[in-house]
C-alpha cells in the first residue's frame, strides 16, 4: 500500500510539474509575441510618423515653389505649365525614405462650383458650358442636370434628368443631396449618373474626373493650364478650335490625380552638385527652353484675339484667365512596404502668400 501509494505521488506531481512547464511555456511564448507585437506596432508609428512629417514637408516645398513663382513674375505672372511649379519632383531620397511630388493647376478645369453663383442662382452660361464638356467626352450632356440639383440650393429637380432628395432618399443606403458647394470632385461619385451602380457611372466618373475641379464658386478658367475639352467648353465654336489653341497636351492630364512624368528643371536643382549658389545658372537654360516649346498667353486679351472668329464669336465675356489661384500639391512618400500619399488644396494671392484650404491623405 505505501509503495503504491508513493507511485501515485510521484505520478501526480510529474504531471504537475509537466503542466507548471508547459503552462510557463504558453505564458513566456504569449509574452515574447505580444513583445514582437508591441515593438512592431511602435516601430510602424515611427514610420507612420515619418511619413507624415515628409508629407507635410512636401507640402511646404510645394508652397515655396509656388510663392518663388509669384515673386519671380515670369512671362508677365501669368501661370502655364512651363513654369517652377509645373516640374514633377522626381523620387528623392530622405532618411531612409523617399519623398516625391508635384503641383498641379486647379484652374485648368472646369469648376462644378461656378454652376450656382453666391446668392443661390443658376448660372446659365456655366451650365452650358458643362453640358458641352459632357458631350465633347462622349458623356450624355443631360447628366449635367443632376450635378446642378446637387450643388443648387432648391429642391427641384432639373429637366428630364435631374435628382433631388425624392431620388436619393429612395437608394439603399438612403441619403440626401448636398444643395451646397461641392467639397472634392468624389463627391460625384454620390450624383445620379455618375454612381458605381448607375450605368457607365464610373467610366464617366473616370473620364470627367481629369477635366473638373471644385474650387469656391467664381473661379476663373486659365487657359494656358486648360485641357483641349476644357477650352472647347467655352464656347460651341470653340470645339473645333480647342486643339489648335491649347497650350498642354492632352496626355498632361491623362493620369490625374497622378503627377504629370517628368523631372524637368527640379530635377536638375536638386540633384545638381556644388555650391546651391551655382544653381542659379540653370534658371537662364531653362528659360530658353520654355521659348521654344510653343505660346504661352500672357494676358487674357491675347487669347481672346487668338480664339475670336467675328463680333459675335468672341470670349470676350468668358470666364477665363491666365493666371491661378488655386493648385493641388500631390505628395507621396515611401518607406519599405509602406507609402502615403497627401493632397493639398493650396491658394496663393497676388502677393504670393500661399494658404492651405484642404487636406486629405490617400485619396482626393
Amino acid at each position: 500500500m505505501n509503495g503504491g501509494a508513493a507511485r501515485r505521488q510521484g505520478g501526480a506531481a510529474l504531471v504537475t510539474t509537466l503542466l507548471i512547464v508547459a503552462l510557463i511555456t504558453v505564458t513566456v511564448t504569449s509574452m515574447a509575441t505580444r513583445q514582437r507585437l508591441s515593438i512592431q506596432k511602435a516601430s510602424n508609428r515611427q514610420v507612420q510618423a515619418q511619413l507624415h512629417s515628409l508629407a507635410s514637408a512636401g507640402e511646404q516645398f510645394a508652397i515655396a515653389v509656388l510663392n518663388r513663382d509669384k515673386r519671380e513674375a515670369d512671362r508677365n505672372n501669368s501661370d502655364s505649365t512651363e513654369d517652377y511649379w509645373a516640374e514633377s519632383l522626381p523620387p528623392v531620397p530622405v532618411d531612409g525614405a523617399t519623398v516625391e511630388g508635384c503641383v498641379i493647376d486647379l484652374q485648368g478645369k472646369f469648376n462644378l462650383n461656378n454652376l450656382v453663383d453666391i446668392e443661390g442662382n443658376t448660372d446659365q452660361l456655366e451650365f452650358e458650358a458643362l453640358q458641352r464638356l459632357l458631350r465633347v467626352l462622349t458623356i450624355d450632356s443631360l447628366k449635367a442636370e443632376a450635378i446642378l440639383d446637387w450643388i443648387d440650393p432648391n429642391i427641384d429637380a432639373t429637366g428630364s434628368e435631374g435628382a433631388e432628395d425624392d431620388f436619393y432618399t429612395g437608394q439603399a443606403p438612403a441619403y440626401r443631396a448636398a444643395n451646397g458647394p461641392m467639397v472634392s470632385p468624389t463627391e460625384l461619385l454620390l450624383v445620379k449618373g455618375f454612381r458605381v451602380t448607375d450605368e457607365g457611372g464610373l467610366d464617366d466618373y473616370d473620364t470627367l474626373l481629369p477635366h473638373i475641379a471644385t474650387l469656391p464658386t467664381g473661379s476663373a478658367i486659365n487657359v494656358n493650364t486648360a485641357s483641349a475639352p476644357v477650352l472647347a467648353s467655352l464656347a460651341d465654336y470653340m470645339i473645333e478650335l480647342s486643339d489648335e489653341l491649347k497650350v498642354v497636351d492632352d496626355d498632361y492630364w491623362q493620369n490625374y490625380p497622378e503627377c504629370p512624368e517628368g523631372g524637368g528643371l527640379l530635377d536638375s536643382v536638386i540633384n545638381s552638385e556644388g555650391d546651391p549658389a551655382e544653381q542659379s545658372d540653370v534658371q537662364p537654360a531653362a528659360e530658353e527652353e520654355f521659348e521654344d516649346e510653343g505660346v504661352i498667353y500672357e494676358n487674357r486679351d491675347t487669347f481672346i484675339q487668338s480664339s475670336k472668329i467675328s463680333d459675335d464669336e468672341t470670349l470676350e465675356n468668358a470666364n477665363i484667365d491666365v493666371t491661378s489661384g488655386y493648385f493641388m500639391s500631390r505628395v507621396t512618400v515611401r518607406r519599405d512596404e509602406i507609402s502615403l500619399t497627401q493632397y493639398t488644396t493650396l491658394y496663393r494671392d497676388n502677393t504670393g502668400a500661399v494658404t492651405t484650404l484642404q487636406r486629405s491623405r490617400g485619396g482626393l
